[in-house]
């Protein structure tokens, strides 16, 4: 079998950690397959895959040439299964695909895409893919329902596989990392980290107004928001501005995955406000990182956390202050937290995920189940 893997959006920090994760699994766990990797220009150093060949292409993502050249692509290297790891696929397709829908937050969230023709095109082609693909593999069980409520998919398609840590995570960063990061950023104090690009359904607000509350409290705190905001940044700037704590926050804008994972590791609570995820790597992230984890109790964030955080109501800064102040100071509660933090990991491999996207590809190809799917 020769397989492809649409990557070019592996440069993304976030569904780019999931395109390399799982590819590096599955050419690992499947060496008998040939493996044809799409990447962007930059993107050969991205991926550790010796025995894969490699494409580096300027094909852009949601361009009409795309349309042309990546079915020129697959045929001249006589591609037998394409697998997309976003949900974008050709319209035309000399063979068999998978695609990946991770969530359907444009639909579900339409705030957090401004743009009305983007909105449609997002709508065109999240109905394309669901229509087309031969087969869907989705992160969550919540997700999954959201495909068929929203795209009105047939959930007979569509395979729940949990994707897992980047294993860069697992380990803690040293002392001096986190001191290197600590001082560039001018973190002086035992902090509550936030990461994820500026997005309404990501709450950063909400959890403005409860750190606000949790000062109020008593709690000698910084709060550490990490990724980027983009104009989102002077939004948020002028909240902690109004609410008289601008002092006590810091935003990071893009940080590396070296400065994140000191970042994680030295942070005194993990806060997760969204009001809406697919799934929800960061809080699995802080997690391997040895971080207690508060988390709001939407969506699939209870699904992929289990037992291993304290929840609030999203909307509620008063419930999520209060859960906010018991991870910072009660000591008991943080060492259950950090505890059934590592229970919860077991849950979520990387080897696992390849497994059962390889029984998804055989199915796709009406080929017998390998051996190792029934492992």
């Amino acid at each position: 079998m020769k397989i492809a893997f649409d990557l070019r959006r592996i440069g993304n920090p976030g569904i780019g950690r999931y395109m390399k994760c799982l590819s590096e699994s599955i050419i690992v766990q499947a060496p008998e397959h040939e493996y044809l990797l799409i990447l962007p220009p930059e993107g050969e150093h991205l991926i550790h895959a010796p025995n894969a060949q490699k494409l580096c292409t300027s094909l852009k993502y949601y361009s009409f040439r795309e349309q042309f050249e990546l079915p020129r692509i697959l045929s001249r290297h006589k591609v037998d299964l394409l697998h997309s790891p976003h949900f974008l696929l050709p319209l035309v397709r000399p063979c068999p695909v998978v695609a990946t829908i991770h969530d359907v937050i444009y639909m579900a969230c339409p705030e957090d895409l401004p743009s009305r023709a983007g909105r449609l095109y997002y709508r065109i082609m999240m109905n394309a893919c669901s229509l087309m693909a031969t087969r869907i593999i989705t992160d969550s069980e919540h997700s999954r329902n959201e495909i068929v409520r929203h795209l009105h998919s047939d959930p007979e398609k569509i395979e729940v596989i949990y994707p897992a840590v980047d294993p860069f995570f697992h380990s803690r960063a040293n002392s001096a990392q986190i001191a290197s990061v600590r001082s560039r950023f001018g973190i002086d104090r035992d902090y509550v980290l936030c990461v994820g690009i500026y997005k309404p359904r990501k709450n950063h607000a909400g959890l403005l107004s409860a750190f606000h509350k949790m000062l109020d409290s008593g709690c000698q705190a910084q709060l550490v928001v990490a990724g980027p905001m983009g104009e989102g940044e002077a939004v948020l700037r002028r909240l902690a501005r109004e609410l008289g704590i601008a002092e006590h926050v810091i935003f990071t804008g893009f940080v590396n995955d070296a400065d994140l994972r000191a970042l994680y590791s030295s942070a005194r609570v993990y806060a997760c406000p969204s009001v809406y995820e697919g799934f929800g790597f960061t809080v699995l992230e802080g997690m391997a990182c040895g971080t207690p984890v508060v988390c709001s109790s939407a969506t699939s964030l209870p699904e992929v956390v289990g037992k291993a955080a304290l929840y609030f109501n999203p909307h509620n800064a008063e419930e999520m202050a209060r859960q906010l102040v018991r991870a910072f100071s009660d000591d008991a509660v943080r060492t259950s937290l950090i505890a059934e933090g590592h229970r919860n990991l077991l849950r979520f491999n990387w080897k696992e995920t390849a497994r059962q996207t390889l029984a998804v590809y055989h199915q796709a190809l009406q080929l017998p189940l390998p051996r190792a799917a029934y492992a």
